[in-house]
């Protein structure tokens, strides 16, 4: 089994920026593929082909993908709204560097539509704290809890992440709410949702506040030097301590702001979407961790010649030759002392 594991280890040590590269560029162009399907703004065959322009400019040159991204997804939003069009450029302008740079980060972010049709949207506040550390594991939670109420309050869908679990925003009622709007009235369309009145305020902020703490929490945590003692102990602590400070986050923000929450709280639900984030997180952890351990050296084989059930004859031990007493050594005689002859011999030395 180790042999098995071995080679593809191998091969990922060897080319690990290049297949980091490939899945965040993959990532961000499978989402502009959906959009383009979505909106069918393009040419036919058009599509494929910028798809795989951003995914290859993406393998080498982050902040050029994120551009020709942005700029392919730009005419699709204009054919929703001019106004809608002209914030999502200023948003890509004015976060270029840190959204270029995170690129794996902001496809997790913009994925968060996607995860919660399945349950699954509280991994990204798990994720980016294991990933990429305290404070940027804040902001990814924050901004997904953000944009994932954007987009909800966009398609016409409750804003509440307590029931926006299992339901599927489309691009198609968005293009039915917002075409056709001016500025000033795009603008009251994006906003209404979280402040239809003050008590909604601020348990959509504070909502949006739990999943940049519990980001910063867990990237907290997996900065500890306990952590590295049982990796795969540690990391299935801090995804449960995780998803539980998100559940019961949201359970006292529901049960404190009324006017504002949820008629009425589905725990079942909810325990269905902690449990599933917390082991999709746990697993996704371990993997990563496994992958960046060294290659595990080849071990050699010991072969054995002999039969295995021939009778082995016990040797007779070898006996040791008797010591013999050490002879003593003989030393010629010293000749006798004598006195030096005198030297009369005067050696003059005349220094000029």
């Amino acid at each position: 089994m180790a042999v098995i594991l071995r080679a593809p280890h191998k091969l990922y040590k060897q080319h690990q920026p290049f297949i980091e590269s490939l899945i965040a560029a993959g990532s961000l162009g499978a989402l502009t593929a959906l959009v383009l399907i979505k909106l069918p703004v393009y040419p036919q065959n058009w599509a494929p082909v910028l798809v795989t322009l951003i995914v290859l400019v993406g393998l080498r040159w982050p902040l050029a993908a994120y551009a020709l991204a942005g700029i392919a997804l730009l005419y699709p939003i204009y054919s929703i709204s001019l106004y809608l069009a002209l914030l999502f450029a200023a948003v890509v302008i004015v976060g270029h560097r840190p959204f270029s740079y995170y690129l794996g980060a902001t496809a997790l972010v913009l994925a968060v539509p996607l995860l919660a049709q399945y349950n699954l949207h509280w991994l990204v506040p798990i994720l980016a704290g294991l990933w990429w550390g305290t404070a940027n594991g804040f902001w990814i939670g924050g901004a997904a809890a953000l944009w994932g109420k954007l987009f909800f309050g966009m398609a016409g869908l409750s804003i509440d992440w307590l029931n926006m679990a299992e339901q599927s925003p489309t691009l198609a009622a968005v293009m039915q709410r917002f075409n056709g709007l001016n500025s000033l009235e795009t603008g009251l369309k994006l906003l209404h949702p979280f402040a239809p009145d003050a008590t909604a305020l601020l348990y959509n902020v504070l909502q949006i506040a739990l999943w940049a703490a519990v980001g910063g929490l867990v990237g907290s945590l997996a900065a500890q030097k306990w952590i590295h003692h049982n990796h795969f102990g540690a990391t299935l602590v801090i995804s449960g301590a995780g998803a539980i400070s998100l559940a019961l986050g949201e359970i006292i923000l529901a049960n404190w702001l009324v006017e504002a929450a949820p008629l009425s709280l589905n725990y079942t639900q909810m325990a269905m979407g902690a449990a599933g984030s917390f082991a999709i997180a746990a697993t996704l952890e371990t993997f990563r961790n496994a992958l960046d351990l060294p290659i595990a050296p080849k071990s050699k084989r010991r072969r054995f010649t002999a039969p295995l059930f021939a009778k082995q004859e016990a040797s007779p031990p070898a006996q040791q030759p008797a010591q013999s007493k050490p002879m003593p050594v003989q030393l010629p005689d010293l000749p006798e002392w004598k006195p030096p002859k005198e030297n009369n011999d005067l050696i003059l030395l005349e220094l000029d």
